[in-house]
């Protein structure tokens, strides 16, 4: 018991200096307090954590039920589904390998979502962006940090442009912001 304690608190602080170039938070019981000063190096570029901070506080008080919703897939063990992570919302993908293991006689299923996922991303086009929205249920569209990482300007200008079909309802402040898409939007990717 005595030796899975120590490795329990050394571990933990091990794994922070090695995953956030040797930041460690101190010992707390909020599992959100390494947010604040974090950075994860990225191979794309470094992602400070705390510019997701708002907008999983913001879907942590605001959502209820289990919407979809739609954020950036990164490789394995990079920052990717941390808003799933944090919220236990449903993704229209999850960490890959764990889909892989869990859905064995699905990966060409997987694979075919992480690919939508960053055709949903890169497209400039809102027709293409609706028909993903509308093919997964997808109701709410997260953009920050890592989504302009990892995807082109233009795709990510697009949400802007579809005033018509999504929402801007969150953050005011802070690199973050969240779409809702709006009643009936997925009626017109449908048509």
């Amino acid at each position: 018991i005595l030796s899975a304690g120590v490795y329990t608190v050394q571990g933990t602080q091990d794994r922070l200096r090695d995953r956030f170039d040797n930041h460690v938070t101190p010992m707390t019981l909020d599992g959100m307090e390494f947010i604040h000063d974090a950075v994860f190096v990225d191979e794309k570029g470094p992602v400070p954590l705390t510019d997701d901070y708002e907008g999983i506080l913001w879907m942590q008080q605001n959502l209820e039920g289990s919407p979809v919703i739609l954020e950036a897939h990164t490789g394995t063990y990079r920052w990717g589904n941390r808003i799933t992570n944090y919220t236990g919302l449903p993704a229209v993908v999850g960490w890959k390998w764990h889909q892989e293991q869990q859905r064995w006689g699905y990966s060409d299923q997987i694979q075919r979502r992480i690919s939508d996922v960053a055709m949903f991303y890169r497209t400039d086009d809102p027709r293409v962006a609706l028909g993903i929205i509308h093919n997964y249920n997808v109701q709410y569209v997260y953009v920050s940090t890592l989504e302009r990482r990892y995807y082109p300007e233009e795709g990510l200008a697009k949400f802007e442009r579809m005033g018509s079909t999504l929402e801007r309802v969150c953050c005011e402040k802070g690199p973050a912001t969240i779409y809702r898409v709006r009643s009936g939007a997925t009626d017109i990717a449908a048509q």
